[in-house]
């Protein structure tokens, strides 16, 4: 196991970026976010991913949010960095830029916009692992990209230098047909997309999840990671339950969960609410009405939630 892979395990946020009313990334309060989500008891950030709206900031605001986790963590947990355009050429770009500011790994995704087959998806990482400074993680997330990579492709990436995947196709079956085509002695890291099912992945082999939901509520995940890695699977099912309770009071809200998201945490004064266009952000009213909705879970306003 390489030592970047031993250190994707637990709750790695998909961080979502702060932007300010001119959609210019706000540094100082990436800074703020990803202290709490370490003080939280998180293992290490996704920046600029999908939850960072990767698609609708500006290129020359990526390196702004990157930087400053990078300063803000100081090496304290890995900061991966999402990355994965149509045009090759870009991505390697963006993977010498996020390794030149001091990240740790990449998340890829394959090329979107054209169908890719499965050659064509190996092909693609293998020459950009060739390329890479940094650990090259596989990102599945087809429901976004319109590419989705089978089970047996799996080995066939870790054969060229990948070093794991995340999956976020939604489908904890397909997470389980990726752990079955590695074999139970891999060192290649499975980490699922999204929270609804972690201690059940957990204990299916899946080492860590990467998410939106724990930007908001950082301590409910931690919970689950920690009751299961202790043994205790009262605590640990209490735990999911709470998360999954979170999680439906979060998501009605707005279909779009940045925006709820930042409304929620500029009620904290992490951030302000802003999401970058076409999407919009939150009415005052309607994040001060998030707020109340999701009031129960947040640690800061309940300390004994904060126990980590």
């Amino acid at each position: 196991m390489t030592p970047f892979q031993e250190r994707i395990r637990g709750i790695i946020p998909a961080m979502l970026t702060a932007l300010d009313e001119k959609f210019a990334v706000d540094p100082q309060a990436m800074r703020r976010s990803a202290r709490r989500l370490l003080d939280n008891g998180c293992q290490g950030v996704v920046v600029v991913g999908t939850s960072g709206e990767f698609a609708g900031i500006d290129d020359d605001q990526h390196p702004i949010a990157i930087r400053a986790v990078v300063e803000e963590l100081s090496g304290q947990a890995p900061v991966i960095v999402g990355c994965g355009q149509p045009n090759v050429r870009r991505t390697h770009e963006q993977a010498q830029q996020a390794a030149d500011l001091g990240a740790d790994g990449l998340l890829v995704n394959p090329p979107f916009y054209f169908p890719m087959s499965q050659d064509e998806v190996v092909r693609f990482f293998a020459d950009l692992v060739e390329i890479s400074p940094l650990p090259v993680l596989l990102y599945n997330i087809p429901g976004l990209t319109n590419v989705a990579v089978e089970p047996a492709t799996i080995p066939r990436l870790r054969d060229v230098g990948v070093q794991g995947t995340k999956d976020s196709s939604g489908i904890p079956a397909n997470t389980l047909a990726y752990l079955d085509a590695l074999g139970p002695d891999s060192d290649f890291r499975i980490v699922v997309g999204g929270e609804a099912f972690l201690l059940q992945m957990l204990d299916a082999g899946v080492c860590a999840t990467t998410g939106l939901l724990p930007n908001i509520t950082p301590q409910l995940a931690v919970q689950i990671y920690n009751a299961w890695r202790a043994g205790d699977y009262a605590a640990s099912f209490a735990a999911q339950r709470r998360m999954n309770a979170f999680a439906a009071a979060f998501k009605p809200l707005n279909p779009f969960f940045h925006a709820t998201g930042k409304a929620v945490l500029s009620r904290l004064d992490l951030m302000e609410k802003w999401v970058a266009p076409p999407k919009t952000a939150l009415t005052d009213a309607e994040a001060d009405a998030a707020c109340a909705a999701v009031r129960e879970f947040l640690p800061e306003f309940d300390p004994a939630q904060n126990n980590v």
